[in-house]
């Protein structure tokens, strides 16, 4: 079957012409009546006015606000619609509800370690500062007693996860926005099988939008069958429900409650190099073998339990492992349940702090104003500030948002390279050789608002260093861009690039 074949076959075209039927079955008559009855135009114009001013007061980013206004106020019958199906960029209350009662349901298991956090503090203040932040706010835990292994490319992480997944005696837990049939699903697989029939318990969480071409819609019976329990996150369906829009971006592998692994590798096997899409993919993870695996496993709980409704024992899965300890580190979550960008904050607050340099890796850099500003000030401020971006794009327009955004960041200070062997897809920022955060967030709007999502904070260990490296590596490999790149810019691709940019909000 020919490529356009595939795609007009495929669940994910199927699905959506039937949600764009359901909005043109709205839109286009209140369009045709209010073009014929003047007083329900203006009765439609007073409704969007009142969203207008809404979107203003409302505790949004402003680039967000201005993204919503445009359409709103433009097209005062499908604009509303829409800013009300997908503007809003909280749950709605009953999936707000059901995301509460699932982390409630683990207030009591992971209590902060005020002695540990103290002497973090007499360390470091500032650096207690960040840790307490994302604590407060994601209801976490800093840990020690933690090795952390830093695993790049995506190739040297399958080993290890094939390695810990055949040591495993109890569970096994798997998180995933993406699985793609191939290598490194089938080996995988394998080692499930033969786990499940030793009875080791293996779950399974995978995202509908981020598989909806790459599994058959049976997958989960598939599973069911060999013995392996396997959810699937926010099924994509024919619905106008806004929940739509938001997705499970976060990748976990969890044996036993002693290890875990998380970053930007997915399950397929262009993560692994195994098959060629856009030239070479970086990719990295972190490993974690000690007491902050515990975190860990109660945000696969958690997840679990907002996922299918059914209560969690949390103590039958935690369990007391200690190792040596390296550094200090937090796991967390971020998720749009509460009004915090724990991430992006968690990123700014990094930046700040920095005296030397920050190093970020990021697949797509679509900025808001306040990031922006903060890389700007640091740069300003001497520090060092290096961000890697891909050379060979996965998504074209994302990319003519990514580059949008080099030139007030080059010409402030701010270093920008494209990494020219293919595609970079580890999401990461480095600090003065002791702190880091690596995990499943993009440096882009949908990750910080939109996405539930999560990421390893790091100071003192092993790993910190071990990412620097590899950026350094990675660097070495990418081409630095120059003012040159903005020169020869044609008037409508700049018109294009300007329209991206107020309109990335929403994209």
């Amino acid at each position: 079957m020919s490529k356009l074949g595939k795609i007009l076959s495929s669940r994910l075209f199927f699905v959506s012409i039937l949600i764009l039927l359901q909005i043109s079955a709205i839109v286009l008559p209140m369009m045709f009546l209010s073009t014929y009855f003047i007083p329900l135009f203006l009765l439609f114009e007073f409704i969007s006015l009142l969203i207008a001013i809404n979107i203003v007061n409302r505790n949004n980013n402003p680039e967000f606000k201005i993204a919503w206004l445009i359409p709103v106020l433009c097209f005062p019958v499908s604009g509303p619609l829409l800013y009300l199906m997908f503007g809003r960029t909280h749950l709605n209350k009953k999936n707000t509800a059901k995301l509460k009662v699932a982390v409630d349901s683990s207030k009591d298991i992971i209590r902060p370690d005020t002695e540990l956090l103290y002497r973090l503090g007499e360390e470091n203040a500032h650096i207690m500062r960040e840790a307490n932040y994302i604590i407060n706010n994601s209801r976490s835990n800093v840990y020690s007693h933690t090795k952390t292994e830093f695993l790049n490319p995506g190739s040297l992480f399958f080993s290890e996860l094939l390695f810990e997944l055949n040591k495993a005696e109890k569970y096994i837990f798997l998180e995933y926005f993406i699985i793609g049939d191939g290598i490194m699903w089938q080996k995988t697989l394998d080692i499930l099988k033969k786990k499940v029939q030793n009875g080791v318990e293996v779950r399974l969480i995978y995202d509908d939008i981020g598989t909806i071409n790459l599994l058959p819609v049976d997958f989960p019976e598939q599973m069911k069958k060999i013995g392996i329990e396997t959810i699937v996150f926010n099924p994509y369906k024919p619905s106008l429900d806004r929940f739509m829009n938001y997705r499970d971006h976060r990748k976990f592998a969890i044996i036993d409650g002693k290890v875990a692994f998380t970053g930007g590798i997915n399950i397929a096997d262009e993560y692994i190099n195994r098959k060629e899409r856009f030239g070479f993919w970086e990719d990295s993870c972190v490993k974690l073998d000690g007491d902050a695996v515990k975190k860990v496993v109660v945000l696969y709980l958690e997840m679990w339990h907002f996922t299918t409704g059914i209560p969690q024992d949390y103590s039958r899965y935690i369990v007391d492992h200690k190792n040596e300890s390296d550094g200090y580190v937090i796991p967390f979550s971020d998720e749009p349940l509460f009004r915090e960008l724990i991430h992006e904050n968690a990123y700014i607050n990094i930046i700040n702090d920095a005296k030397k340099y920050v190093y970020i890796c990021t697949p797509y850099l679509i900025l808001d104003d306040v990031m922006e500003s903060s890389l700007i000030r640091a740069a300003k401020s001497g520090v060092n500030v290096k961000i890697i971006t891909p050379h060979h794009p996965d998504k074209k327009t994302i990319f003519e948002m990514t580059q949008a955004n080099y030139e007030r960041l080059m010409r402030n200070g701010v270093m920008i390279y494209e990494f020219i062997p293919g595609f970079i897809h580890t999401k990461m920022i480095i600090s003065d050789d002791s702190t880091a955060i690596v995990g499943t967030c993009n440096f882009d709007y949908r990750s910080f608002y939109l996405h539930f999502e999560n990421g390893v904070w790091m100071y003192g260990s092993k790993a910190v260093n071990e990412a620097r490296d590899s950026f350094l590596n990675s660097l070495s490999v990418s081409k630095q861009m120059t003012d040159d790149i903005f020169k020869n810019i044609s008037f409508g691709r700049r018109l294009l690039r300007s329209l991206l940019k107020v309109l990335a909000p929403l994209l």
